[in-house]
This record gives structure tokens, C-alpha cells and sequence, in this order.
């Protein structure tokens, strides 16, 4: 009944409630979009990175992190891998070798982190293959096969099956070098990840650097959720001398930003909803102005100050709800446009690893922190009119 008769009221004055219900409507449906843009960004970037550069979690011998140091291998690493695997949220365990090197062609030289892994267990960790666009992923067919970015080809003038010289310190603190040949060709979104790695098969950079033993064991999991959990109950079936890190802690620039958006998040919607907010109670203001009298009628008759204060807030509250469930829906409908189509993004961002077009998915933990601000402002910023109307005296209109 008090929602009927809210309803009927915000309808006295049909232009101005028409005029804010557009502007909260338009204002609602932005939001809601703008924030899973900005949400699927962070997101994207965070997948990209975990499976393009770290998994979900890493183990390495304690101090590997500082330099990268080629003689930091991990001991008895099939045991440690036995050990990993009997974690039953783990999925899929790969060995790697990592270590920094030159790459060089007969035009210019790099300095970038050379990979060596083994092809199909780091197919199931990592998406590099789904991002070539030319030749294969580490061919058998080919001795010695590299995968290099586009941008590494452009820089050494290389194409497909060029040789490109790679050369490393090996465990015995000697300079080696080996000839490889190009198998394929990868642009990912990451230009970080671009400009610095280099892929070999595992047993070729093995050879090469006189390593017996990897540096790198990445573990993807099966809950995402359990990380953690998952992280700690690794480290502690290992021995102090393992330093076991998730993403988190491998990327924490990544970790930053998905913090900042989410606070960029809340600060838009905080702003959105202020702006809204005044506009709601300059409304109410004109509303107590325009029922004074009547106001002082329904206090004259018994009506209490509760209750007069209650009725001009859920007034506000289903203005304020009309706009905010329309407009959500209105930007749910944008997000699945646009979720097909994709939203294009400046090509200037690809050093922050962002792609050039995004394709946002709805975030429902959005539409709750919306509403729930959007409820928080509406109470607070339409109590004020509604304290004024409260105050009137009944004596006075007579």
C-alpha cells in the first residue's frame, strides 16, 4: 500500500519525475557498462599474464627470483613434482628452464628471457600457441625450433626458419651459444611478454646451458578460488630451501591494477549516483515545498512524524529504484551487444597489456555494489527533505 501510494504520488508532477527517471535511467545503464568494461580489462590482463608469463603458481629454489640465475636449478625436481601432484586441487604441473640470454640475427641483437619447455604439458599451462600468427608451436619437425614475438622478428629482421643465434651463460659460468631456427611466429596482447621471451623445447636448452635440473615449476589449478589454501599446503610437503609464489606475488604490478580499478569502480559509481543524488533532492525539496499543506493535514489528523518522514523516503526510494532497475537492465542489454561485437580500445594501450578490442561479460557483483550505493545515497541524501516535511507543524496550517 505505501508502495502504491509512492507510486501515485511521484506522478503528481509528470515532466520533472519524467526527467529524472531519463537522466537516472541513462545515468544507471552507463555505469553499469563503463564498470564491466573496466572490470573485463583488468580481468583480461590478469588472465593474459597468469597464462601467458607465471600459471597459477610457481616453485623455484630460494633466490632464483632475484637473477634468474641459470645455477639455482631445483634438486630432485621429478620428486618435487610427485609431491605437487598429490595436491588434489592441482591440474597440470610443467618444468621449465629460465634464464636471460642474447638472441641474435645477422641484422641486430636483444637481450630477453629465453624458455625452455616441454610442448605438451606447457600446452595445457600456457595459450602462446593460440596466439601465432605464423608457422607452428615448436615443430619436431625442425632442429632446434625457437618461437619468437612479431615484435622480436621486426627488430631482428627475421621470418619463418631464419636462423637466430642464441647465446647464454651456461651452469659452469661459461658464454654458449646455439643456432636456432624460427618454427613460428607469436603477437600476444602483452607487449612486455613480447619484447623480452623466447620459446625453445626444454631438451635443446638443457643441451645448451649444461642443465640438469629445471628452475621453474608452474602448476595450474582446478579452483582458482582456493589459490592460497592451495599455495601454503604445496609449501609446506616441500622443504625450506623451495620458495613456492602465486601469480599474485610474481605479478603484483597486475595485482595492483586490478585493486585500482575495482576502487576507480566504486569512486565512479559514487559519483554517478551523487549526481543523480542531488538532482533527487532538489526534487524532494520542490515536493515538500509544493505539500506543505497538505503535509500539515495528515499531521493534524494523527498522521506521526515517522511516518510522514517514511513516506517521503520511499517516495525517493521508488524514484530512485525505477531509474536504477531500468537503467540497469537497459546497460545489461549494452553489455551483451557489446559482448558480441567487441568495444574497440586505443592501440596505445597495448604496453599496459590491455588488446585492442574487449569484449565485456557482466560482473554480477557489479549490480549488487551499485544498487547497494545507489540505496545508501538515496536514504541519506533524501532524508534531509524528508526531516524538513517532518518538522512541519500542524498548527501552522490552519
Amino acid at each position: 500500500m505505501t508502495t502504491k501510494l509512492a507510486w501515485r504520488n511521484i506522478w503528481r508532477n509528470k515532466t520533472r519525475t519524467t526527467v529524472f527517471l531519463l537522466a537516472a535511467f541513462f545515468g544507471f545503464a552507463m555505469a553499469l557498462f563503463t564498470l564491466n568494461l573496466m572490470k573485463s580489462i583488468s580481468q583480461q590482463r590478469l588472465d593474459d599474464a597468469k597464462n601467458l608469463q607465471t600459471s597459477d603458481l610457481q616453485i623455484h629454489k630460494m633466490g632464483f627470483q632475484d637473477d634468474k640465475d641459470i645455477t639455482l636449478f631445483i634438486p630432485n625436481a621429478e620428486n618435487v613434482i610427485q609431491k605437487v601432484k598429490e595436491n588434489a586441487n592441482v591440474d597440470v604441473v610443467a618444468k621449465r628452464i629460465s634464464t636471460n640470454a642474447v638472441a641474435a640475427s645477422p641484422e641486430n641483437s636483444i637481450g630477453c628471457e629465453i624458455k625452455g619447455v616441454e610442448p605438451t604439458t606447457e600446452r595445457e599451462i600456457s595459450v602462446v600457441q593460440d596466439f601465432l600468427v605464423e608457422g607452428s608451436y615448436l615443430s619436431t619437425d625442425m632442429r632446434m625450433p625457437i618461437l619468437i614475438s612479431k615484435k622480436t622478428a621486426d627488430k631482428l629482421k627475421l621470418k619463418l626458419k631464419s636462423k637466430i643465434i642464441i647465446t647464454l651463460k651456461n651452469t659452469q659460468e661459461e658464454i654458449v651459444g646455439g643456432s636456432f631456427r624460427v618454427a613460428g611466429i607469436f603477437a600476444t596482447p602483452s607487449t612486455p611478454f613480447d619484447e623480452n621471451t623466447v620459446i625453445v623445447n626444454y631438451t635443446d636448452l638443457q643441451e645448451l646451458g649444461s642443465i640438469s635440473e629445471p628452475q621453474e615449476i608452474a602448476i595450474k589449478i582446478k579452483d582458482p578460488t582456493k589459490l592460497i589454501e592451495t599455495q601454503s599446503g604445496i609449501q609446506e610437503t616441500l622443504s625450506a630451501e623451495y620458495e613456492v609464489n602465486n601469480w599474485k606475488e610474481l605479478l603484483p604490478e597486475l595485482n595492483a591494477f586490478d585493486a585500482f580499478i575495482n576502487m576507480v569502480g566504486v569512486l565512479f559509481t559514487i559519483i554517478v549516483i551523487l549526481g543523480l543524488g542531488f538532482s533527487l533532492m532538489n526534487i524532494m525539496n520542490m515536493i515538500v515545498q509544493e505539500r506543505t499543506h497538505e503535509i500539515g493535514m495528515l499531521r493534524a489528523i494523527g498522521q506521526s512524524k515517522f511516518k510522514v518522514f517514511s513516506m517521503l523516503l520511499n517516495e525517493a526510494g521508488v524514484l530512485m529504484m525505477i531509474g536504477a532497475v531500468s537503467g540497469i537492465l537497459f546497460g545489461y542489454v549494452l553489455i551483451l551487444i557489446a559482448s558480441k561485437v567487441g568495444v574497440p580500445i586505443s592501440s596505445g594501450l597495448d604496453m599496459l597489456g590491455i588488446r585492442p578490442v574487449m569484449y565485456p561479460k557482466l560482473n554480477p557483483e557489479i549490480i549488487i555494489m551499485v544498487i547497494v550505493i545507489a540505496k545508501i545515497f538515496t536514504v541519506a541524501i533524501a532524508s534531509i527533505p524528508a526531516y524538513r516535511a517532518m518538522r512541519i507543524k500542524p498548527i501552522m496550517q490552519y
